[in-house]
């Protein structure tokens, strides 16, 4: 069993509850083999300097370390960093051997700065799809140094998708890859009744409802059109709803949309057991733990062909549709309506556990820091 500091750019914390929630599930799943650590800073202004927060969650050690942004705020960056390793350190009295970093930019200057002064290993987990286009970004020099410098020490890249490793590798980065998928609560998202007082056939959207990637008016417009009553979509997330709320207003529609803000965890486990299909007409993703989730949950899906989601996919699970068409994923919500039975529940979710659970995904990991301690 190693001792591993798990790092990341995104984590839930205070200032966002979910940012970064599938880390925090890949650690849940590191953590059934190895003791787990995570370290994560984040900028809070409503500290007056740093604030160090220890808890245990679930089999996770968390430290987070909250602090206020100076004159000077790169150098915060670093000091609430360093203190928030020394202070596990001296709580801990243990010696890493090695560091999980997740989600490269911009925190990757972490795990370089632990591999060059304390000689400890790094592996990265990468989720990002900025790495399909870094060219969008505009980032800066130093940004793009630290990145090329994170996958030169690095001991192995772990992409969730072998689209995201294939973009990678075009773009011209040179590393170890392997390729881990995103997790699974298996046991949170399974098999669960239909509400029996809802006699609605339900489509199920759940994401952080920014349109330019996640393209939450195509799936609205597709409901608009459809033609078969005592339909409904729920919409889920935790991004701004107003525009969503606006939109629907105006509609002629005698179905029913609803919009609602973040849910928990477990309240998101129930909705995907209730809906009959869950729908994500993204333009860009890579592989969307909410797939996975609706898949474990034995809940059939219409996607887009985009990033990962064709290597999750097959005609035993769901249904794709190209990005941005409308005309297809309203055929394909007809065709869900017209077919109720036409997906097993029971044979979707044994894929999500066979590909996707903490079992799984946290023996990968463990096959990893085997191989890449001293």
């Amino acid at each position: 069993m190693k001792n591993v500091l798990f790092l990341s750019s995104w984590y839930p914390s205070r200032v966002h509850t979910t940012l970064g929630n599938f880390v925090r599930y890949h650690a849940l799943a590191a953590s059934k083999y190895n003791t787990i650590n995570v370290l994560y800073i984040v900028p809070d202004d409503k500290v007056k300097d740093y604030e160090i927060n220890y808890f245990q969650d679930e089999e996770l050690k968390t430290t987070i370390v909250y602090f206020k942004r100076g004159f000077f705020k790169y150098l915060n960056y670093f000091i609430a960093f360093n203190k928030g390793f020394q202070f596990l350190k001296k709580k801990n009295k243990l010696k890493f051997d090695i560091v999980h970093m997740n989600i490269m930019h911009p925190g990757i200057w972490q795990a370089l700065y632990l591999k060059w002064r304390y000689k400890i290993p790094y592996i990265v987990s990468e989720n990002w799809h900025g790495f399909q286009d870094l060219a969008n970004y505009n980032l800066s020099f130093l940004e793009m140094k630290l990145i090329n410098l994170g996958f030169r020490f690095s001991s192995v890249i772990s992409p969730v998708s072998q689209q995201l490793k294939n973009c990678m590798i075009n773009a011209n980065y040179k590393a170890k890859y392997k390729i881990i998928p995103n997790v699974v609560d298996t046991e949170k998202f399974h098999l669960g009744e239909k509400d029996a007082e809802n006699k609605n056939f339900t489509f199920l959207h759940v994401s952080t409802l920014d349109d330019s990637i996640k393209n939450v008016s195509g799936i609205i417009d597709a409901f608009e059109k459809i033609k078969h009553q005592n339909i409904e979509l729920k919409i889920v997330g935790d991004g701004p709803t107003d525009w969503i709320v606006k939109k629907i207003s105006i509609l002629k529609t005698k179905n029913i949309i609803s919009v609602e803000s973040e849910k928990t965890h477990v309240q998101i486990a129930k909705e995907m057991q209730k809906a009959n299909v869950f729908v994500l007409f993204s333009n860009i993703e890579n592989l969307p733990l909410v797939l996975i989730e609706s898949i474990s949950s034995g809940t059939p899906f219409i996607a887009t062909k985009v990033g990962g989601i064709p290597e999750l996919f097959n005609n035993e699970i769901g249904r794709l549709v190209d990005a941005g068409s409308i005309d297809q994923l309203l055929n394909e919500m007809n065709f869900m309506i017209e077919n109720p039975n036409f997906f097993n529940s029971s044979s979707i979710r044994s894929y999500a556990i066979k590909n996707y659970s903490n079992e799984e995904v946290g023996k990968k990991f463990n096959d990893l820091y085997i191989e890449y301690t001293i």
